[in-house]
């Protein structure tokens, strides 16, 4: 048989026309399939956030350990190369608006994933939710506290919402330093968590929702 010949069967063979019956039992048969590689999936736990080489990102931003800001944007290949893989690993936050990766302790972020796992298996719901609020004018101490408590419910599993909202005495601030409080208070919890809908802003009050990035 000529390789034109063979080229063509196996073309044919591949992208074969089903009779429409036929198409339904395959199209079931692949529905069936998806729906039990998703339950099997869930089933075992949280995943470990993706790492290293297996970061499918060129150019990423990577949480300073020292600022918790974000260093200016550099190559994946070059963050690799300033790290000491055996000791560290280097981890994929958040993808959205931008690749954010983190540097950690390679062991500690392995135990840290087991004890997730086993949260997991304890029957912790996801989508539970708790409330934390802070007022507009609170100082670097309490924000601190308050931001430790939400990454404490955040590892548990729950969704939490953080409310800001006026205290009475305390001066209001203006609408463009309203949104400058709330960008800094989700610039806090970015390597951990990621706001799952619209933020609710009333006149005075502004309620950000927060959920566990997958890991």
């Amino acid at each position: 048989m000529s390789t034109s010949a063979v080229f063509r069967t196996l073309t044919l063979s591949r992208y074969r026309i089903l009779p429409s019956c036929q198409c339904k039992v395959e199209l079931l048969k692949s529905t069936l399939h998806s729906f039990s590689f998703v339950r099997t999936y869930a089933s075992a736990g949280p995943a470990r956030r993706t790492g290293d080489d297996k970061i499918p990102y060129r150019i990423v931003r990577v949480v300073n350990s020292d600022t918790g800001k974000l260093d200016p944007p550099a190559r994946l290949t070059d963050v690799l190369a300033s790290v000491d893989l055996k000791a560290s690993r280097v981890e994929l936050v958040t993808e959205d608006p931008e690749p954010v990766v983190k540097i950690v302790d390679r062991r500690e972020s392995y135990e840290k994933w087991k004890e997730q796992k086993k949260a997991f298996r304890k029957g912790v719901k996801a989508g539970e939710q708790k409330e934390i609020q802070v007022t507009w004018g609170v100082d670097a101490g309490d924000l601190k506290h308050k931001i430790a408590k939400a990454r404490t419910e955040l590892e548990k599993g729950y969704r939490v919402d953080i409310v800001i909202a006026p205290k009475r005495g305390q001066k209001l601030p203006k609408p463009d330093e309203m949104v400058a409080r709330a960008n800094e208070i989700s610039s806090l919890l970015l390597d951990i968590a990621k706001e799952w809908r619209a933020r609710d802003i009333q006149k005075t009050i502004t309620t950000m929702s927060f959920q566990k990035i997958p890991s």
